[in-house]
């Protein structure tokens, strides 16, 4: 006699491996105490398995992506401290006229801002540009660029020029005007 394994939508899928087991058990032949000679999976599993790879992928990207995000940021603040090393005597001039440290704070980190924010609208737009010739070149596999993912691209990359260019445009502002307008 066989024993029915078929399961209605709904049932209890524990239910069904027990008995798929039961019955494999008893067309191998196995004992009590032997061990199964065969693997039961269940979509449960596959499905538990594609997200723990899923989620291995975007942790690896992600720590892809602080990496580039620290290298990118650590290139801005070098451009802007040889931005400030190369205009000092003009920030001398500028304070001898009236300017205060937070003009030149401010205009520092505009610049810094602006720097990164230019690469992040060119970053926002290569990836705008891949994802169209990904749609177009393949019927299965569709991209979107969505809104959201472009605003929190950009605050990010608005927000790097902003921490990573404080210290310069800091630097900058504190620069004694004498001192500044002696520089050579």
């Amino acid at each position: 006699r066989e024993i029915d394994i078929s399961a209605e939508p709904g049932a209890d899928l524990d239910g069904v491996v027990a008995a798929t087991t039961k019955l494999l058990r008893k067309r191998h032949r196995l004992q009590t105490d032997d061990d199964d000679d065969f693997h039961i999976r269940n979509q449960a599993e596959f499905l538990e398995m594609a997200s723990d790879a899923l989620r291995t992928f975007t942790i690896l990207l992600g720590g892809i992506a602080g990496i580039s995000l620290l290298v990118g940021g650590i290139g801005i603040m070098n451009v802007m401290l040889v931005t400030v090393a190369e205009r000092t005597r003009e920030i001398g001039v500028r304070k001898a006229i009236g300017a205060r440290d937070r003009h030149i704070l401010g205009q520092f980190l505009f610049e810094s801002i602006l720097i990164s924010g230019l690469g992040g609208v060119l970053g926002v737009g290569l990836g705008a540009a891949i994802a169209g010739v990904i749609s177009w070149a393949s019927d299965d596999f569709g991209t979107t660029v969505e809104p959201l993912s472009v605003i929190l691209a950009l605050s990010v990359s608005a927000s790097v020029g902003i921490f990573f260019g404080f210290y310069p445009a800091l630097r900058a502002a504190w620069l004694d005007p004498i001192e500044a307008l002696r520089y050579e």
